[in-house]
This record gives C-alpha cells, sequence and structure tokens, in this order.
C-alpha cells in the first residue's frame, strides 16, 4: 500500500475530523461563555456584537500563511493530517520544520522525497504530533516565571530608553534557530529549486519590510511572511518550468 492511500483515506478523515470537531466546539463554548461574562457585566448587544466581528475580521490575516502551509504540506503529507496539524496546537512555522525534521531523521531528503513510505509517514506524523508537546509542558511550569522576567525586562527598558536584553536575545535566538534549519538547504548547491525559494522568499520579506516602513503601513508587515511563501513557490514553479 502507498502511503498516500493511507494519508487520504475515508479514517483518516473520520480521525482528523473528530479532533477538529471537538476544537470546534470548545471554541464555540469560550464564545458563548464570553458573550455571557460580558452580559455579566453590563455589556450592550451593541458593544459584544462588533467585537465577535472584528475580532472574526482580525483573525483572517493570522490564518493566511497557515492555509498556505496546509497547501504545501497537502502535497506531501495527505489531504487531512496537515488540516488536523494546523487546527491545534501548533503552527505554520513549527510544522513544516518538524515534518522535515521526522522526514530527515529516516533518512530522506525531505517529505518530498518520492521514496516515502507508509511507515515514515507514520513517523512524521508522530513527530510532528509530539514535538510539541514539549512546549505545552515547559508553558506550564516555567511561563510564569518567565512572564514575570519579561515585565521587569520590559519595564526597565521603558525606564532606560534600550531594547533590553530580553529583546535582544529572544532575536538571537530564532535567527539561530532559522540559521541551523536553513544551512542544509542552502549549501546543498545539488538541490537548486530550495536555493531558489531562500533566496526569493528571504529578499521579499526584506523588500516587503522596508515598503512597509517607508509607506507606513505595518499591516505590509503582517502579510509580508504570506507573500513571501507565496513568491518563494512561485520563483520555483518558474524554474523548474524554463529549465
Amino acid at each position: 500500500m502507498k502511503y498516500y492511500e493511507i494519508a487520504n483515506s475515508t479514517v483518516m478523515l473520520v480521525l482528523c475530523s473528530i479532533v477538529i470537531l471537538i476544537v470546534v466546539l470548545q471554541a464555540i463554548i469560550f464564545i458563548r461563555k464570553a458573550i455571557s461574562r460580558g452580559k455579566e457585566l453590563g455589556m450592550d448587544e451593541s458593544i459584544i456584537k462588533p467585537t465577535i466581528e472584528n475580532s472574526v475580521l482580525l483573525s483572517i490575516v493570522p490564518s493566511l500563511p497557515v492555509i498556505v502551509l496546509m497547501l504545501a504540506l497537502s502535497v506531501s503529507l495527505g489531504r487531512y493530517f496537515p488540516w488536523l496539524r494546523l487546527s491545534v496546537v501548533g503552527g505554520a512555522a513549527y510544522e513544516g520544520i518538524a515534518a522535515n525534521v521526522g522526514a530527515q531523521s529516516v533518512g530522506l531528503e525531505d517529505i518530498s522525497d518520492p521514496n516515502l513510505t507508509p511507515d515514515h509517514f507514520v513517523i512524521i506524523a508522530f513527530i510532528m504530533t509530539i514535538g510539541i508537546i514539549g512546549g505545552m509542558v515547559f508553558n506550564i511550569l516555567f511561563m510564569k516565571q518567565i512572564d514575570k522576567a519579561a515585565i521587569t525586562a520590559r519595564n526597565k527598558a521603558m525606564r532606560t530608553g534600550s531594547k533590553g536584553f530580553l529583546t535582544i536575545f529572544s532575536a538571537a535566538l530564532l535567527v539561530a534557530m532559522l540559521a541551523v534549519i536553513s544551512t542544509p538547504y542552502v549549501l546543498n548547491t545539488q538541490n537548486i529549486e530550495a536555493i531558489i525559494a531562500f533566496l526569493s522568499s528571504g529578499f521579499a520579506v526584506l523588500g516587503l519590510n522596508k515598503l512597509a516602513d517607508k509607506l507606513n503601513k505595518s499591516t505590509l508587515k503582517e502579510f509580508s511572511f504570506t507573500i513571501a511563501l507565496l513568491i518563494g513557490i512561485g520563483a520555483v514553479i518558474v524554474y523548474t518550468n524554463l529549465f
């Protein structure tokens, strides 16, 4: 049996739908409780309804990178599992990284490797699912202390007028993580498509951020990740069709 027969099977659809349904029910319960609490506090319907509508609209922009990545992952991991992963705890950046780490751990180049088998698919799915648990456990144990430290550092930075150590340190960690993840693709001269995607999307982000600063449009920065993904995908499509 081919792995994509499992990934696109009715059983997978049912299993993923059950989990997503639970998440949807939780969201509905939270919304109802929030509305009920708002009424208890004396909020009028004319305030509650526009607040909900604005929240829905503001949720669309952050969801665009998630939708783009879900479509990208669906090519290699089937229609349903990426839908599940990006509907629960996780994120656009994490899921793509975890999927490729899982593929590389079993000797594949990445999730697009044609040698991917059902066993590989199961391992990748487990890594994507279990890998995020560490973050949740860490937050339960240490988030309160980290939050206090962050507030203290922010207040100190505001008093001194500097960015503060925590801001610089967190930015350095993010850059280091991206460098470690990106290096195998950038240095692999045999995989020209990966290099093209990396460079085109990277320059796109830089260009969009500069344009946003010049036009004073902060919303453009919010779309930069999504646009960069599309530009990277488009650049690879153009390259593969021309060469």
